[in-house]
């Protein structure tokens, strides 16, 4: 059985039914929000709210709080009957962080899964290179929940408000994921929001986005913009520390920063061709607040923001190798601040 992506999966699993459902899932990926999105709507096909006391249970590896866990106490509980119902879910978080010594153990479950319990395995960004993995990839549904691509959010922000039997126009949706970023959590939230302040019109449009949304307290990601590209060290870190006491995660300003200075990149290659800075603007992908654009990326020369993105690069390969993300973003915006060469 192959890898399944996301969207393959969330197609399949609007026909799953309870007597279709696979005994074991094993999920990962970056996407925590989809994950949990997934996890939910099996939850709702397996089990009634009813008995979810009795038959819902979560366990958690590499976590300080659950030091004791252990994978014979999880397959203790999936091996358990279900009470007053047909189906019990069984959720097994970090499972990459299994001490390899305990793989024999879930290697036997898998020939022979009990058909009461649907057991959920939810990994991190990458699963271990072992052979517990690969035997349970090859004979049971394996999700890659992959960072989605812009155009990828852009179509899931129009199902979410579909679900709500409303439309979003295109300059709406674009407008949304500019304000708000590429965190689905925090889009939901402003859908929700959206979705209130329709009431009865059936339609979203721009003007109900810059209403409702204008204010979205994850937009101060994009009061990092300017200060950066004017080299306003101070400022920066002044906002940084802000977003971060905020809860916004190193990874969210890394992303919006990373694709910022694409554009600017992009603006560039294309004004080399001879097009006007306005149409270089658009064509760069930037189809609001083109002024406020245009300003900061008037500041910067072609070659700076190549070296720029090479630095951003080299972040995020230092973050996911584990080193300290609040140093090396500060690390980055001091050398995003340099004088230009």
């Amino acid at each position: 059985m192959s890898i399944i992506k996301y969207n393959e999966f969330k197609t399949k699993l609007k026909t799953l039914k309870k007597t279709t459902i696979s005994p074991i899932y094993l999920f990962y990926g970056d996407e925590d929000y989809l994950k949990n999105e997934i996890i939910s709507s099996i939850e709702s096909i397996t089990i009634e709210p009813s008995t979810k006391d009795f038959n819902y249970n979560v366990f958690y590896f590499g976590d300080k709080n659950n030091s004791d866990t252990s994978m014979e106490t999880v397959l203790q509980s999936a091996n358990s009957y279900p009470f007053i119902s047909d189906k019990k879910l069984v959720i097994v978080k970090n499972i990459n962080k299994l001490p390899e010594s305990q793989d024999s153990l879930l290697e036997t479950y898998i020939d022979n899964p009990s058909k009461t319990t649907c057991l959920i395995l939810v990994g991190g960004e990458k699963l271990p290179k072992r052979v517990l993995f690969t035997k349970i990839e090859s004979e049971y549904p394996t999700v890659n929940f992959y960072h989605l691509f812009e155009s990828d959010i852009c179509r899931w922000i129009v199902e979410e408000v579909k679900y709500f039997k409303k439309n979003i126009s295109n300059s709406a949706t674009q407008m949304l994921l500019d304000i708000t970023g590429e965190n689905l959590a925090d889009i939901k939230r402003e859908i929700d929001k959206l979705v209130l302040y329709a009431e009865e019109n059936t339609e979203i449009t721009i003007e109900d986005v810059e209403i409702c949304c204008g204010h979205f307290k994850e937009n101060t990601i994009f009061e990092l913009l300017p200060v950066l590209a004017a080299k306003k060290i101070n400022t920066v870190i002044e906002i940084l520390t802000n977003l971060l006491n905020n809860g916004v995660s190193e990874f969210a300003i890394l992303s919006t920063i990373a694709d910022r200075y694409k554009k600017y990149f992009k603006f560039y290659e294309i004004s080399d061709t001879g097009a006007n800075e306005w149409e270089a603007t658009t064509r760069a992908g930037v189809r609001f607040y083109q002024k406020d654009f245009l300003k900061d990326v008037r500041s910067l020369n072609k070659e700076d923001i190549k070296i720029s993105l090479q630095n951003i690069l080299n972040t995020e390969l230092e973050i996911k190798s584990g080193r300290n993300s609040k140093m090396q973003i500060e690390k980055l915006f001091f050398e995003l601040c340099k004088p230009l060469s």
